[in-house]
């Protein structure tokens, strides 16, 4: 019997289009892929997700290979990634559903420290009863070990648990291990589908 949903952050409990947020910050389609490729697609994204490098190493070495008119550009999208995001409203009234319903609710995202900031912006975040960000333990979806650890730090069966991720991999690997879940690709009513389709009890939208 599922008794918990895991959560992703990205995409799932908050809105995020990479193209135009991007897009807040150059004005131009080359200045767009120098972005999006060697910043957000950078080793030293996965490294400030995972905690191994801070923000300030971080922007410094992706500068090394930016053209120095991003310069500026890049410490700055880093320092403000996220603070302001645009709300899922249909996930948040889907989370206030299953918090009614007497689930226990969790988040999992790969993100960096600036969450913690960032976060506060979040309507649905106080409704989390535990919160595993990548950063704080060293581990990154999809690796099997990342979801072993969220297991064992909130004492949880993957059995009981449903989780919703907007990532392919992510929900296999997470299968995987025995939580079953499904891949959110922004249709909230799909979402609703299966998670009834696994027994979890939700109204029809």
């Amino acid at each position: 019997m599922i008794k918990n949903i895991v959560f992703d952050m990205g995409n799932v409990l908050t809105r995020y289009d990479a193209r135009e947020y991007i897009y807040g910050y150059v004005d131009n389609e080359e200045d767009f892929w120098w972005i999006k490729n060697h910043l957000c697609a950078s080793v030293e994204w996965l490294k400030m997700d995972r905690g191994t490098m801070t923000d300030e190493d971080a922007a410094a070495s992706i500068c090394k290979r930016m053209p120095e008119h991003l310069h500026a550009t890049v410490k700055r999208f880093i320092e403000e990634y996220r603070m302001v995001q645009p709300p899922n409203l249909p996930m948040e009234r889907l989370v206030e559903e299953l918090v009614g319903n007497g689930y226990d609710l969790y988040l999992m995202s790969n993100t960096s420290h600036r969450f913690r900031v960032f976060s506060q912006n979040i309507k649905s975040i106080p409704f989390m009863k535990g919160i595993w960000i990548s950063c704080e333990h060293g581990l990154l979806k999809p690796e099997p070990q990342a979801y072993l650890d969220f297991f064992q730090t909130f004492s949880l069966k993957p059995e009981e648990c449903f989780f919703v991720d907007d990532t392919p991999a992510n929900v296999e690997s997470a299968g995987n291990l025995g939580m079953n879940g499904c891949v959110y690709y922004g249709a909230i009513e799909e979402l609703r589908h299966f998670m009834r389709e696994s027994g979890i009890r939700i109204h029809c939208d």
